[in-house]
């Protein structure tokens, strides 16, 4: 004897199984597929550069519509739970409900399997960006920054050279520059931390044969603690 839903009464078949007394059809008219815990969300979105935080954490986005994917790809699913037998393998892709603005209001396809059958389901979200300055925009703006390389007696036009093949080769290096200052025998790049500055000046002295010194400049506090600044000098 096949098995047959509760709700319908149609037996299983190979298109609409039925998996634990109910069939596809009626989870879908039910509503039971997918639950969904909360369907606006809401993040900051640097209007300068355009990256998004999701959490405690910025992503490098660049865009708009780059941010809106993130979001879709890298947060949406942990507000989406699979229902009663259901799997979820993973998100298809979205489309935009509204036009993309402030509030902006969007499909999200989530890939699930039920009873052997797969299926793209529409999920609708509202998300809205609220449009603040990142910590990075907000460091350039007012000429803050956390760690300086110094290089001095250097060939420029090797330095320019091999700047351009390390910027090209980690694009990181190249995001967490705020600026280059040429200086009366050289040249000072500021950084926004630490790391990508030390990175920067360990392939510099290695490619140019310059020693490093390090110094630490304390200037003030952040969140309660004390903040120092980064100064490397690279000199032959």
């Amino acid at each position: 004897m096949g098995r047959y839903c509760i709700y319908c009464g149609r037996e299983s078949t190979p298109d609409n199984p039925v998996v634990n007394n109910v069939c596809l059809e009626c989870r879908i008219k039910r509503g039971e597929l997918l639950i969904v815990s909360r369907r606006e969300l809401r993040y900051d979105l640097c209007k300068i550069c355009g990256n998004v935080r999701i959490g405690y954490r910025w992503m490098n986005t660049h865009s708009f519509t780059e941010a809106l994917k993130t979001v879709v790809y890298r947060d949406i699913p942990r507000y989406v739970k699979p229902g009663e037998a259901v799997t979820i393998k993973g998100v298809d892709g979205y489309e935009l409900l509204s036009e993309a603005n402030w509030r902006t209001r969007i499909n999200v396809y989530f890939h699930i399997e039920y009873g052997g059958v797969e299926k793209s389901v529409p999920v609708e979200f509202i998300v809205y960006f609220n449009p603040v300055k990142c910590p990075r925009c907000m460091m350039v703006e007012s000429g803050e920054y956390e760690a300086v390389i110094q290089l001095r007696n250097i060939d420029r036009r090797r330095l320019d050279r091999i700047l351009m093949e390390e910027f090209s080769r980690d694009r990181r290096l190249q995001r967490d520059l705020i600026d280059v200052i040429e200086s009366g025998n050289g040249v000072d790049l500021y950084f926004y931390n630490h790391g990508a500055a030390r990175k920067l000046a360990r392939r510099l002295a290695s490619r140019l044969g310059l020693r490093i010194m390090e110094n630490y400049e304390q200037v003030g506090q952040r969140s309660g603690k004390p903040r120092a600044r980064l100064s490397i000098s690279l000199k032959p």
